[in-house]
């Protein structure tokens, strides 16, 4: 195996390892097809060849074994979604290798990725309840030495009042 290929399985394994996804997963193996068809300088049969061999590879095959708890919203994505068309052509290959990946569901996968701009809005609002929290604590104290020093000096005035009488 060349030192190419060998990256390629690191790397796919690192994006694995992060995607919280059907989508993210298919999306990746997707991009995987097109770098081996580069690779391979458009020999389908190549590419297929490589596609399996690194859907087996033990790192790989590890990270696969969540995607396969879903293989029935694997295979219905592959035709549905045009994002990953190019993955259409090694469904079956991916199906086959799905199905022999026991599954392990200590890792959830949600269908699609949740839209960035409710991830971003989701962010915002703790960040907001963060400065308010923290703006808060500091009004608080500020209150709190300014009922603490009108204290003293009401107690100063009665001092000096009870002195002149």
């Amino acid at each position: 195996m060349d030192l190419w290929f060998q990256e390629k399985i690191q790397v796919l394994a690192e994006e694995l390892r992060h995607s919280k996804s059907i989508d993210g997963y298919l999306v990746k193996l997707s991009s995987l097809v097109y770098d081996l068809e580069d690779y391979c300088y458009g020999n389908v049969e190549r590419a297929r060849e490589l596609f399996e061999k690194t859907l087996k590879h033990p790192l790989i095959a590890n990270e696969l074994k969540a995607l396969s708890c879903y293989r029935d919203v694997v295979e219905a994505s592959i035709q549905r979604d045009p994002r990953i068309k190019k993955l259409r052509e090694y469904a079956d290959i991916l199906a086959r290798i799905l199905s022999e990946i026991p599954c392990r569901e200590e890792k959830r996968l949600s269908i699609s990725r949740e839209a960035t701009f409710r991830v971003e809005e989701a962010e915002t609002r703790k960040e907001e309840k963060a400065v308010v929290r923290s703006t808060r604590r500091t009004l608080l104290i500020k209150m709190l030495m300014a009922t603490g020093v009108i204290l003293l000096i009401v107690a100063l005035a009665i001092i000096v009042l009870m002195t002149f009488m």
